[in-house]
């Protein structure tokens, strides 16, 4: 599903639950590095302010963090690499201890929710969800508080003096155009994506889980630069690129869940039912994979070229 993109004339751009602060056209390298940053913070702070381990929460705590690893990405070459990798690495770590709870919240709302829509009197639909739920609980890290994980990161990118001021060699492209800054990266990150949904073999689930990374490495810039462009071509391309990663998405989520199905201690008629339906999810999935690549591959760039 296309998320919404709403336009606003006060400070910020809202992206299905993400606002993005609105950057001005003169703004530098420099300056649009802080006030990413600065909102990637507010984000992972509010993911915090919910129940620690309700799905929602989860799910917007990860995409905070992915959202701060964009940053770092995007902005990799005006920043000193061994602490911009040692800062992505940590919350990466962070993001993937809580993989296995989201992969169990996924399954519970794309499979056991449709099955019991599909299907509301199959008796063994109580077995598979109680079992899913329990599987959930299990999987809860025990890392601390998600406040707590929140707080430390929130202090950890708050003293990082490498993310408020350059240093060395990097000092001068910390005040040079944000918006060329922003067109050179969107191209190479274009180029990229473009070349491999060209050759994608769908049915291998390395090969594209390496072309959702890189649909990701383009959408998460696409939206925080979005604003210095053109609204409708941005819009249109975004609708495009994020046709394709639902595809994926999708189409993975359906994949992981077969995994996590056989960890769980279902009956032969439990288990063939869900079975029969992810096999289904998966063969439809792959099927609405080719229209949506062709789309993005025929996507008019929006940047500057």
């Amino acid at each position: 599903m296309t998320e919404t993109v709403r336009r606003s004339a006060e400070s910020v751009i809202e992206i299905g639950h993400t606002a993005y602060p609105v950057l001005t056209p003169d703004a530098t390298v420099g300056a649009g590095l802080r006030v990413m940053i600065a909102s990637g913070l507010r984000s992972l702070k509010g993911a915090s302010q919910r129940g620690s381990d309700r799905p929602e929460s989860i799910h917007r705590f990860r995409i905070g963090l992915r959202r701060l690893r964009s940053v770092l990405s995007a902005f990799g070459a005006v920043l000193p690499q061994d602490e911009r990798r040692a800062l992505n690495q940590r919350l990466g770590s962070v993001g993937r201890s809580y993989s296995r709870l989201r992969e169990w919240d996924v399954f519970l709302a794309d499979t056991v929710q449709p099955l019991a829509a599909s299907l509301p009197d199959e008796p063994s639909l109580i077995e598979i969800g109680a079992t899913a739920r329990e599987a959930r609980k299990r999987a809860l890290p025990d890392t601390g508080s998600l406040r707590r994980q929140v707080d430390d990161i929130v202090a950890a990118i708050e003293e990082a003096e490498w993310l408020q001021r350059p240093a060395g060699a990097v000092e001068l492209e910390w005040q040079t155009d944000l918006k060329g800054f922003a067109s050179r990266l969107l191209a190479k990150r274009h180029r990229r994506v473009r070349k491999h949904l060209k050759k994608v073999d769908i049915t291998d689930q390395g090969d594209f889980h390496n072309l959702r990374i890189e649909a990701k490495k383009i959408r998460y810039p696409t939206e925080m630069f979005g604003n210095l462009f053109e609204p409708k071509l941005v819009d249109e391309y975004l609708d495009r690129l994020i046709a394709v990663q639902d595809a994926l998405g999708h189409l993975n989520d359906a994949l992981v869940a077969r995994d996590r199905l056989v960890e769980l201690p279902l009956s032969s008629r439990a288990q063939g039912l869900v079975s029969g339906w992810l096999a289904h999810e998966v063969t439809a999935r792959r099927a609405r994979f080719p229209r949506a690549a062709k789309n993005l591959r025929k996507a008019t760039p929006f940047w500057d070229e």
